[in-house]
């Protein structure tokens, strides 16, 4: 499997003009190791520190260090912090960069007596000034050790390890859709690479497993069942053999079905369901949006997401479900059981209730767009076979919903029937990742 995982790597260029009695406060140096501070908590790293930048000709050279570096990789955020007000001539070269780029204000260093630094203003005006950026500009007020500074970088950090994620994803597509699920063939216009493969790679990869190594893989089993662990040979003979063909990739989509059980006799469920806790993204029915989507949302959450369908309304929430194949994370108390499918009576399928808690989620769309929305699941203990849970407390892109205003919502925008959703509160940080994006 691939991996996208690492520190997002940062810059920064201080405009400091001289006039102001702040350049000479010593404050852009004290932010700096303030901002170093930080560097370990919230997962990111210090790659390009500027010396401070007061005129026209200094912030051209310095911008096209800095493009530089994020044109070969090195840098993911460019952080261009008023220590003072700065004009718009040493502001526009930052401005025309086509990358993430941050303006952050410091705040006053006195309330009384000269105007020390006027940092706020130039923020202000930073933002005015017209610019051909197709991507926004975010801005930062307060000193690193401000909460609100650190509540908006923190965000925007979470956004941007998802953006990589896609940068760098690889999507391995077997066997196209599912028959009559024509929606899913649409791919949205998104940053990440999808390979195509038939579905006769992955039954040569299933040949081409020994015996030895299902029988070694069935010994370290350690999941509750209600099998006879030979009943899933076949189920963890299908997992190595999807592995072996997803290294390399961060996630596969897989025409799961009607081939599958017909010349296996087991269902993919359970082999996605093992796959996803080793960190891989899967989506059932060849839906490789919903994998870009995973992708996204785990790089967001820093856990495994899922795919859910829609199955249930009632007045305090929606109950979503699949056959089972979600990772044990989502886990209601850690409780799983490897058992057979509700209707094909196949192996294998994990059955499971979902660990109540805050959720985000994301589902792109054709083109560059996409739908973000956000809930709770509650401790509401019914539901079906398979993987479910209800969620309640709904938004859409922020707005408080009602679940029949939810539901209204994704029939009215015709949502694709898979929902991809992430553990914890990312609903903020998937739509700041949606605008980094360009996705409407």
């Amino acid at each position: 499997m691939n991996s996208v995982v690492g520190a997002i790597r940062v810059g920064l260029v201080p405009l400091v003009r001289p006039l102001f009695r702040g350049a000479r406060m010593g404050l852009a140096e004290a932010s700096l190791e303030a901002l170093k501070g930080l560097e370990v908590p919230f997962g990111f790293s210090l790659d390009y520190v500027s010396p401070p930048v007061g005129e026209a000709g200094e912030a051209h050279a310095r911008a096209a260090e800095a493009g530089k570096r994020y044109e070969d990789g090195s840098l993911d955020l460019l952080l261009v912090q008023h220590v003072t007000f700065s004009s718009g001539d040493v502001i526009a070269p930052f401005l025309d960069l086509p990358m993430p780029l941050g303006l952050w204000a410091l705040p006053e260093a006195a309330t009384q007596g000269p105007l020390p630094q006027n940092a706020l203003c130039g923020l202000n005006h930073g933002l005015s000034l017209p610019t051909a950026r197709t991507i926004p500009v975010k801005w930062l007020y307060g000193n690193a050790e401000d909460s609100q500074f650190r509540a908006r970088l923190g965000l925007t950090l979470r956004a941007l390890r998802g953006r990589r994620a896609l940068a760098r994803g690889r999507i391995l597509w077997v066997g196209g859709t599912a028959p009559g699920f024509s929606r899913l063939e649409a791919l949205p216009d998104l940053p990440l690479r999808v390979d195509r493969a038939p579905l006769d790679d992955l039954f040569g990869a299933v040949d081409a497993i020994g015996d030895d190594d299902v029988s070694a893989a069935l010994s370290t089993l350690d999941e509750p069942r209600g099998l006879e662990l030979e009943a899933l040979r076949r189920t963890v003979r299908l997992e190595l053999a999807i592995e072996r063909l997803a290294d390399g990739y961060d996630g596969v989509a897989l025409r799961c079905w009607p081939e599958v059980p017909e010349r296996m006799g087991t269902m993919a469920c359970a082999a996605f369901a093992r796959l996803s806790d080793r960190g891989l993204a899967l989506a059932c029915e060849g839906d490789a949006a919903a994998v870009a989507s995973m992708i996204a949302v785990a790089a967001v959450s820093g856990a495994p997401a899922i795919t859910l369908d829609l199955s249930h309304a009632a007045e305090d929430g929606l109950l979503f479900w699949h056959c089972g194949n979600a990772a044990r994370a989502w886990a209601r108390a850690g409780e799983t059981i490897l058992t057979s499918h509700f209707n094909r009576g196949l192996p294998a399928v994990r059955d499971m209730r979902l660990e109540p808690g805050p959720v985000g989620g994301l589902r792109f769309l054709e083109g560059r767009r996409a739908a973000v929305y956000g809930g709770a699941v509650t401790g509401r203990a019914d539901g079906y076979d398979g993987v479910s849970g209800w969620i309640g407390r709904l938004r859409w892109a922020g707005q408080e919903m009602s679940p029949a205003e939810f539901l209204a919502g994704v029939l009215n925008h015709r949502l694709p029937h898979h929902l991809v959703w992430g553990r914890g509160e990312a609903e903020a940080a998937l739509i700041e990742l949606c605008a980094w994006l360009g996705c409407r």
